[in-house]
């Protein structure tokens, strides 16, 4: 019985113990130093021409009176959607893409990359297209066909890549205010330091 009482203050002021330790020198100098990454994506493999891309400059990004890459996407022949209503109106878990003709469903069937990272959702397949903001990339490179060997297996109807705005193609401050019928409203503000 005495030795239960013993270990039980023991275990009662072990988390006061631990609390008690201050921080060495050391990090708090790392947790003051910080550290920025900036670069860009590899260049393109010398076979890219053979593809046969379509290539959406910043231009046509930002002048999309929508606001919605889809809207900018169905500039490309052959792109598909499963649904009819843009990504405003919809559930992210029923947007896909394909561009083949192959009938757009949920589950997408195009490889959509962002700076080379998958945007599809990995257990469902659908692109959430209501967090692309065409506002803040720089082109948008569209490759029909499959292309697993090149993209990845996710690639059966094709390939869109997004790549984001450098902080020069970026204005320092940016705002927009839009009022539509049914008092729609959409508000929109960005910072570039």
């Amino acid at each position: 019985m005495r030795r239960t009482k013993w270990l039980a203050l023991g275990m009662a002021m072990a988390p006061f113990a631990a609390q008690a330790e201050t921080p060495d020198d050391a990090g708090e100098a790392m947790a003051a130093a910080s550290i920025i990454v900036t670069g860009t994506g590899l260049s393109l493999p010398p076979g890219t021409p053979a593809y046969g891309s379509v290539v959406i400059d910043r231009d046509r990004l930002t002048d999309a009176a929508s606001g919605r890459i889809e809207s900018v996407l169905a500039d490309v022949a052959g792109f598909q959607q499963f649904r009819r209503s843009d990504s405003r109106a919809s559930n992210p878990s029923n947007q896909g893409a394909t561009l083949r003709a192959l009938g757009g469903n949920a589950s997408s069937r195009t490889l959509v990359l962002l700076d080379g990272v998958p945007v599809a959702d990995p257990f469902f397949g659908y692109i959430p297209f209501s967090a692309l903001v065409p506002d803040r990339l720089a082109l948008v490179r569209v490759t029909r066909g499959g292309g697993s060997g090149a993209f990845g297996a996710g690639a059966v109807a094709g390939t869109i890549e997004l790549a984001s705005a450098t902080r020069d193609q970026m204005p320092h401050f940016g705002a927009s205010a839009f009022y539509g019928s049914r008092d729609a409203t959409e508000l929109s503000a960005s910072i570039a330091p």
